[in-house]
């Protein structure tokens, strides 16, 4: 069985879900209270994945008790996979699995990268033995802080880490922000660090770490900055799917059927070829059939209509088959989360709890969902009307600044209607849960 740890998890927690339902593979989806409970330790549980998000939400989420569980979980001989958030939630200052910490960037613009690096690979029972370089996706990653020479010979404990894959070369569909950077000419990087003090090509790729791995009392943990789990990355998705069956042992691995699950998505494309890993690449879920929630259906139909007139006013474009990029005004995280959690939405069986769910607050949810439409429809064309505007006939930035707080809540953090409608959307999904 494999579990999924889904607080704070906006988007990340659909993208892990989406790869573990194509799978194949028995697997539930467990919560902070969950593991506080001590379900880790009473359920038939051999992975835990925990998806991307903020770490230190999910820590709070946890608390003490949880993370105490978690660590047992590993202990005892359990497997830990973090993904970007859920890396950083698993080092030193955190669950403490790792005894490495988390390092910092000198600029936001370091962090804000997305898309493609090539890296390179060691040779690792966790990597297969054919791949020595890969193309990885990273999507706003954190940093490992690696410890110097010196540190190792105080601390020996933390030269037992180690690292699966390293950074290396930008690949072309790399971003910063919401530019091309593998696009722009070579010049500008000097350019741009010299004139304006910016540096444009990420630290990150000077050879840092991108996965790493060690044990931790019986088990073991995989950390990984970059998304394994991301749809259509083929080489990616084949070292998750190789390290998934590593540790999964025979027995395990032979029962592949995950018929019944409430979860499963009709119409997702499911491959559920994970003893192949050769061939195993989740593809995105599909929406585009009758679902049995008819107004989530007409909502969708709404929201699409909003990214539209974003793409229309070129402050959102399409990015791949699950993400739009976004202008850097533009809260683009929160609403490509939204978009993704109704999605997966449409796709959840009909259970009684869900069809009752819908019956007592479907109306609400409905309400509050074309209330944000309109609210952040007039949010985008003013957004857009600012650009066009001097600055003496602009919008107040208060104005747009209190507006866009009540829409989206926090930068890091998510919040505001927004992410009231995620929680809606999640609570809907739980519904399902084991």
């Amino acid at each position: 069985m494999i579990a999924i740890l889904w607080d704070a998890s906006p988007l990340w927690g659909h993208l892990v879900l989406n790869a573990i339902i194509q799978t194949g593979l028995p697997y539930q989806i467990v919560t902070a209270k969950d593991c506080q409970e001590k379900k880790l330790e009473q359920e038939n549980i051999k992975i835990l994945i925990v998806p991307g998000g903020s770490g230190r939400q999910k820590a709070n989420m946890l608390e003490e008790q949880g993370i105490l569980a978690i660590r047992r979980f590993v202990e005892n001989g359990g497997a830990y996979i973090g993904f970007c958030g859920g890396a950083g939630l698993a080092l030193a200052d955190g669950l403490g699995l790792c005894p490495w910490g988390r390092d910092f960037y000198n600029g936001r613009t370091e962090h804000r990268i997305s898309g493609h690096i090539h890296c390179d690979l060691s040779q690792d029972p966790l990597i297969p033995h054919t791949m020595e370089k890969a193309n990885l996706p990273v999507w706003w990653p954190g940093r490992f802080q690696e410890p110097s020479q010196e540190e190792y010979q105080a601390e020996p404990e933390k030269k037992k880490v180690r690292v699966l894959a390293r950074y290396r070369e930008m690949a072309e569909d790399l971003y910063t922000h919401d530019l091309p950077i593998k696009k722009l000419p070579p010049e500008a990087f000097d350019d741009w660090e010299n004139l304006y003090g910016i540096r444009l090509r990420p630290k990150l790729l000077d050879g840092q770490p991108a996965i790493i791995a060690g044990n931790f009392g019986k088990g073991q943990y995989i950390l990984s900055y970059s998304h394994l789990e991301t749809p259509d990355s083929p080489e990616a998705n084949k070292i998750f799917a190789f390290m998934l069956k590593q540790i999964l042992s025979k027995e395990d691995s032979s029962k592949l059927t995950a018929k019944g699950t409430p979860f499963e998505a009709v119409g997702s494309g499911l491959c559920k070829n994970i003893l192949n890993t050769e061939t195993y690449t989740p593809t995105w879920i599909n929406t585009d059939f009758q679902t049995s929630w008819p107004i989530l259906r007409e909502l969708k139909g709404q929201l699409d209509e909003l990214f539209k007139l974003g793409v229309d006013l070129q402050l959102i474009f399409p990015r791949t088959s699950w993400l739009y990029g976004w202008n850097t005004s533009v809260h683009g995280s929160q609403l490509n989360a939204l978009r993704i959690a109704l999605s997966r939405a449409l796709v959840l069986p009909p259970i009684d709890e869900r069809e009752e769910y819908l019956l007592k607050k479907g109306v609400n949810f409905a309400e509050n969902m074309l209330l944000f439409i309109h609210g952040t429809r007039n949010w985008l064309l003013a957004r857009r009307l600012c650009d066009s505007l001097s600055e003496n006939e602009g919008i107040s930035p208060e104005i747009m600044e209190a507006q866009r707080r009540e829409l989206f809540g926090m930068l890091m953090y998510g919040g505001g209607r927004c992410g009231e409608l995620i929680t809606w959307l999640d609570n809907f999904l739980l519904l399902g849960k084991k």
